[in-house]
């Protein structure tokens, strides 16, 4: 099978515009807490994504399909992790001024991707259906892997960035308390969608 890098680029475009748990958690850690915040989290994003590619190259991919009970416990773990998220929002994150701050926002950036059905579609489906799945198509495979990669990074920056320009706006504490709360509850949608919709076919 021929890679059609063209149709890949069209659809990972695609994929990443289409609204999901990384977009809106980065819209709001951006806008409550400046760019320094969000790009900390886009980098934990993007090892979170580099980290499910070394896992499909592996074969792992083949084990979580082969055994539905690993699929589920990734699937409701992610959902639950987005309705924490929402939870946190909702009543506002706690800042006790430690210093591991950063770190946090990384490590959320990376679970949230680690757990994310949709990002893992992507390596488990969408990736090997343009490449082909043979070792002769191994190239066209980290090719891709890359390119969506770079995508995402972009795609995320570009949210993180447009985001945090509403900063100094969400400054008055009521206006802060209504958007957060928006928020909240689109997270906690996305949550009820990916467990209505991720589940695999009997």
């Amino acid at each position: 099978m021929q890679a059609s890098y063209a149709e890949f680029l069209v659809a990972a475009i695609v994929m990443e515009i289409t609204p999901g748990p990384n977009m809106t958690w980065l819209a709001l850690l951006s806008a409550r807490e400046g760019r320094a915040a969000g790009l900390m989290a886009v980098a934990g994003i993007a090892s979170g994504l580099a980290m499910l590619s070394l896992i499909a190259a592996t074969g792992a991919a083949a084990l979580i399909i082969a055994w539905p009970a690993l699929y589920e416990f990734l699937r409701w773990g992610g959902v639950l992790f987005l309705l924490f998220l929402a939870l946190e929002a909702w009543n506002g994150e706690k800042d006790d001024g430690s210093r591991g701050v950063a770190g946090r926002h990384f490590r959320r950036g990376l679970f949230v991707n680690l757990l994310n059905p949709k990002a893992a579609a992507v390596y488990l489906v969408m990736i090997p259906s343009f490449a082909g799945a043979s070792t002769a198509d191994a190239g066209a495979i980290a090719l891709m892997t890359v390119i969506y990669l770079a995508i995402a990074t972009a795609a995320h920056t570009l949210i993180v960035v447009f985001a945090a320009t509403f900063q100094k706006a969400l400054a008055d504490p009521r206006r802060e308390v209504i958007v957060r709360r928006i928020f909240a509850v689109t997270l906690a949608g996305i949550a009820i969608w990916l467990a209505a919709t991720s589940g695999r076919a009997s």
